[in-house]
């Protein structure tokens, strides 16, 4: 409620000539039984015609007077609830925005487009609903209760009596219906879960003919945003970050997502500005986690991570940010143009700039062969395109934005082969003379790479070059040989060579 009227103060003068309308059509409501009485008693009962008339021309001008006050009152509530719900959306979309990592892993997705869009919605029903309750309900209520006790006192007792059974029926409701507000609250958001998840797996569930068990699902399922806890906020002095050399080092890093199931232990590594790093190892041994500590989505539970010599808590957000450039495993693509795609994130780029960008990503080829070019419009997600040229205009974009140090997630894990040849050849030449963090599923890409780290269980297991680490014959070796089909001519023959 607090924050509700935090909202409504800012439009104070529109809510407060609606109160007033409201209070008017009120007054109107009251005034009419009043007149009617003067009809019966002093026209009917006398017989009066004239004083019928009379009263009955007030109660018409009453009529329009109330019905006036009630289109104004609708016009000025609506147009309070309307910009209320405008500004509300637009800070909590902020709020998103601005969620830190953990949070936006712990609220799902459909939770978060609830609060957005259903919860705003009932904010704005709410403001209009309260100034009933608490103008014209009240108003009505304390001016008929007056009326009755001045006209008819001896009914006053029977009114008092009514009034404290009304106030309690309706405490009564409050206290029943508030606790199940949360409730569907809740399920609301698992409905909205149930939704996109068959969305996004509707080929997986027509495949497998479970549209009953969706359905049943969806059945069953049939403002805490803004208080939750932001991004890590820039320290105090933060210090301005220009484009930065990339060199990069990990002190006695340590992660936790939940306190005592640490993720990373104990990593230790540097990263000389312009080298390629890979980063490889089974799910769940802390690869991503690692970037995501690099780029600051998380802060580290332990140690520290330098760059350029500076803890990288010591710049400032936004522009630690502007120094990395990313490629994610899955292409983040918008419903628009092609060109609005690649320079997402630097409206201000010219169509040359996008152009040569595409060049050097290796999609120019593919764009120019679309409808209508750079200026088609895409579906939300890219679904036209093929994964490989999806992945193309992600590194476009990169390209363009021309981050000194660049983090790639995995870029080449969905694709075929001769989609990952053109799309390794496109990362070979935005990683010149850049500094490069690669987390590698194919361990055939990372081959050049200046340092491999594998990882195992959050911790560093070996570390070194391609060729260091196969002579050392471990774990990233076998790794090696069973992707690229020697590890099982290697294991025979050492067979043989035991027998």
């Amino acid at each position: 409620m607090k924050l509700i009227l935090t909202y409504i103060r800012k439009h104070l003068g529109i809510f407060l000539l609606s109160t007033f309308f409201l209070a008017s059509e009120a007054l109107c409501d009251l005034l009419q039984p009043t007149f009617m009485s003067y009809i019966v008693d002093d026209g009917v009962r006398n017989a009066d015609i004239g004083r019928i008339l009379f009263y009955g021309l007030i109660m018409t001008g009453i009529a329009l007077c109330g019905a006036f006050c009630a289109v104004m009152r609708n016009r000025f509530a609506s147009r309070t609830s309307q910009t209320v719900g405008k500004e509300l959306r637009r800070d909590m979309y902020r709020s998103v925005q601005r969620l830190s990592m953990e949070n936006i892993d712990r609220l799902q997705p459909a939770s978060i487009i609830t609060r957005i869009t259903n919860d705003v919605t009932q904010v704005q029903e709410f403001i209009n609903s309260m100034m009933r309750m608490m103008v014209k309900a009240p108003l009505t209520c304390i001016g008929a209760i007056v009326l009755i006790t001045i006209q008819t006192p001896v009914q006053a007792p029977v009114i008092v009596a009514i009034v404290f059974a009304a106030a309690l029926l309706i405490f009564g409701n409050m206290k029943i219906a508030y606790p199940r507000f949360g409730r569907v609250q809740s399920k609301l958001d698992r409905l909205n879960g149930v939704t996109r998840e068959y969305l996004s797996a509707v080929r997986v569930v027509k495949a497998f003919r479970a549209e009953k068990e969706e359905a049943k699902k969806f059945e069953e399922a049939s403002f805490e945003m803004l208080d939750e806890q932001s991004e890590p906020e820039d320290r105090k002095n933060a210090a301005p970050l220009v484009r930065p050399r990339g060199d990069i080092e990990l002190r006695h890093v340590s992660f936790c997502y939940l306190p005592g199931q640490p993720v990373l232990k104990d990593i230790s590594v540097k990263i000389p500005a312009g080298t390629q790093t890979a980063i490889v190892g089974t799910t769940g041994s802390g690869k991503t986690t690692v970037i995501n500590l690099l780029t600051r989505f998380y802060d580290v539970s332990e140690g520290c991570i330098f760059l350029d010599g500076h803890d990288l808590r010591d710049y400032r957000m936004e522009d630690l940010r502007e120094a990395f450039g990313v490629v994610l495993q899955d292409t983040a693509l918008f419903a628009a143009t092609v060109s609005e795609n690649i320079c997402y994130g630097h409206p201000e780029a010219g169509q040359e700039q996008i152009r040569q960008a595409a060049k050097t990503a290796g999609a120019d080829g593919f764009i120019e062969r679309l409808p209508q070019g750079y200026h088609t419009v895409l579906e939300q997600g890219g679904m036209e395109l093929s994964q490989g040229e999806r992945q193309l205009l992600t590194i476009a974009r990169a390209v363009l934005a021309d981050a000194p140090i660049l983090i790639l997630d995995e870029a080449t894990s969905s694709v075929d082969t001769v989609t990952e040849q053109r799309i390794r050849r496109a990362l070979l030449e935005i990683c010149k003379d850049r500094t490069s963090v690669i987390i590698a599923h194919r361990l055939s890409t990372i081959r050049d790479s200046d340092l491999i780290l594998l990882l195992e269980n959050g911790e560093i297991a070996e570390q070194g070059t391609h060729e260091e680490l196969m002579n050392l014959d471990g774990r990233y070796a076998q790794m090696y040989k069973m992707q690229t089909g020697t590890y099982e001519k290697a294991a025979k023959a050492a067979e043989r060579e035991g027998a």
